[in-house]
């Protein structure tokens, strides 16, 4: 691993006299196992078993970072997992109540009244038009 940076920046101008504030905030981390070749050395000038416990605990630091990893790579695919299950159900209710508004608008025509089926049958449509195209919406907006 190597050093890592985050900056920031803010920019604000005053239109009254034409100044303006910048503003940058940098974050510099090191993201290192281990410390630097001259810092082991001095450590290990100190404690001869330094470089045992310096391994043992980057071994246990990069573990430790694999199962973080290993845990949102799990909850991510749960959660899209979820999403695509829950796409599915509305997808077959939506089905069914299509089917059951034109089901019933054909009962109404059958049973002769020819105006309350059709419109009936044609508010079904109309229903089933909107919920897809509010989904759509919602999709793109997502994104």
């Amino acid at each position: 691993m190597a050093k890592q940076s985050l900056t920031k920046k803010n920019t604000s101008i005053h239109h009254a006299n034409g100044k303006g504030v910048q503003q940058e905030h940098t974050e510099v981390f090191d993201d290192n196992l281990l410390p630097d070749a001259c810092e082991i050395q001095a450590l290990a000038a100190i404690d001869p078993k330094i470089l045992d416990w310096l391994k043992t605990r980057a071994e246990k630091e990069q573990d430790f970072r694999h199962q973080a990893f290993n845990k949102r790579t799990e909850i991510l695919e749960l959660n899209v997992k979820g999403e695509i299950a829950i796409n599915k159900r509305g997808l077959t209710f939506a089905f069914l109540i299509i089917i059951a508004g034109m089901g019933f608008s054909t009962y109404l025509i059958s049973l002769g009244q020819i105006i309350t089926g059709s419109i009936f049958s044609g508010l079904t449509i109309i229903y089933a038009a909107a919920l897809f195209i509010k989904g759509r919406k919602t999709e793109i907006d997502k994104k």
